[in-house]
């Protein structure tokens, strides 16, 4: 385990696992007693997490893209700050619709036993905008 790229990696699984809707893959990055909080919501345990996800289907599809992810660690906890564009994609009254979530995540990271996962992911959302998606044209 390299501790300066594993935060970088956690994000990277957990976005993974949220645009391939693998909430179970959660399981492997946080620990039992994660906790979230965010506009909204919330959850008090990983279990409560993972439940919390299948609002996600209500979506066609969701891609995040990852920005800078800055932070520093205290023994054995991490703490910092992972920046995310979540994009939602979904269809209303026949038009193609994505809604962008610009999100700053506040992440608490702690290894044991050699193993580094979350403890905590709150989330800010800085903004967000919803428009219609166009079918590109190439060429022509």
């Amino acid at each position: 385990m390299n501790r300066q790229t594993l935060p970088a990696q956690l994000a990277a699984h957990y976005a993974r696992a949220v645009d391939d809707r693998d909430f179970a893959a959660m399981e492997g990055i946080m620990w039992p007693e994660f906790t979230q909080e965010g506009p909204g919501f919330g959850a008090d345990s990983r279990a409560v997490f993972i439940g919390n996800l299948e609002f996600l289907r209500q979506f066609d599809r969701t891609f995040h893209l990852l920005g800078q992810v800055t932070g520093s660690w205290q023994d054995d906890v991490y703490t910092g700050e992972t920046y995310c564009v979540a994009s939602h994609f979904y269809q209303r009254e026949g038009r193609q619709l994505c809604l962008d979530m610009y999100i700053r995540y506040q992440d608490v990271i702690e290894v044991r036993a050699g193993e580094g996962r979350y403890l905590q992911r709150n989330l800010a959302v800085v903004a967000q905008d919803e428009r219609e998606l166009r079918t590109p044209s190439f060429g022509g």
